[in-house]
């Protein structure tokens, strides 16, 4: 795909992704009410960062591919702009992993765990802090400091090229990385979306304890709807990693570039997304 078409497609979307964020975030800011609820706690989290990334992240990689080079040729901003924008697509996907499971509590255990004071910090504020303990940590470890080699980068290359930790000792901490920050979290994602509607068929068929739909459904529908995102687009590019990592080394190869660019729709379009889910807001 050519650099001025990926420029003109994220400048197209990153318009109105901006103004849908703004939008919502005026509407949490407005109403205390839908501000306080635990559940939509993780969904703001997400579009916080995601705004990140459409106002600061997201400028980088458009004005390499409006120039066809890195505008600050410097080391720092390479670690930078690295750091930043790894922390902030895996963490993404970590946080909506993790929003997949507790959808589960609120659902299925909204007595027994989401109303006990020490329970609701297992199971909501922990996981979201250590997520963000974890993402943050590794990549300021293998990329700001990294005490395994030295980064050497490239000014004609997005993001500078990659970080030196994905070379070293044949690649096992890029590949203990791709398991753990994104092969584990898209797995947890599918695992626990398919979960939930077995869950519900089975209390339903099996044991008659129906789940009150008109109470839930929304947040069901917005777990669906908001993994979409996140399984659409980081999908195609993990699996075809893992196919040229274990039976076909050139598998896609030649798309590689495209299937990493897509990535990039996930905050162009989960602003979009969570609009949606929001119907009342949607009435306003």
């Amino acid at each position: 795909m050519d650099s001025t078409l990926k420029f003109m497609l994220l400048l197209i979307f990153q318009i109105p992704a901006i103004l849908v964020s703004i939008i919502i975030f005026i509407y949490f800011a407005l109403d205390s009410t839908v501000r306080s609820k635990p559940k939509n706690h993780i969904w703001l989290v997400l579009l916080i960062l995601n705004f990140l990334a459409l106002v600061s992240d997201l400028p980088m990689s458009m004005s390499y591919y409006y120039q066809g080079k890195i505008w600050v040729k410097n080391d720092g901003y390479c670690v930078w702009w690295n750091w930043y924008e790894s922390s902030l697509n895996t963490l993404g996907l970590c946080l909506m992993a993790w929003a997949s499971i507790e959808r589960h509590f609120f659902i299925f255990h909204s007595q027994t765990i989401m109303r006990v004071r020490w329970k609701m910090w297992m199971a909501h504020y922990i996981p979201i802090l250590l997520c963000f303990a974890w993402i943050l940590i590794w990549n300021f470890v293998f990329i700001v400091v990294p005490p395994i080699c030295d980064n050497i980068w490239y000014f004609d290359q997005l993001m500078c090229g990659a970080p030196c930790y994905y070379t070293v000792d044949n690649g096992i901490y890029i590949m203990i990385e791709f398991i753990v920050n994104i092969v584990c979290p898209l797995g947890v994602i599918t695992f626990a979306n398919i979960l939930l509607i077995t869950r519900v068929i089975y209390q339903k068929i099996i044991h008659h304890q129906a789940v009150n739909w008109r109470r839930h459904r929304k947040m069901t529908f917005q777990l669906w709807l908001i993994s979409s995102v996140y399984l659409a687009f980081w999908l195609p590019n993990t699996l075809a990693a893992i196919i040229r990592l274990t039976i076909m080394p050139t598998f896609f190869i030649d798309q590689y570039d495209t299937l990493i660019f897509i990535i990039y729709f996930i905050p162009l379009l989960l602003p979009i997304v969570c609009l949606n889910t929001y119907p009342e807001l949607l009435k306003k």
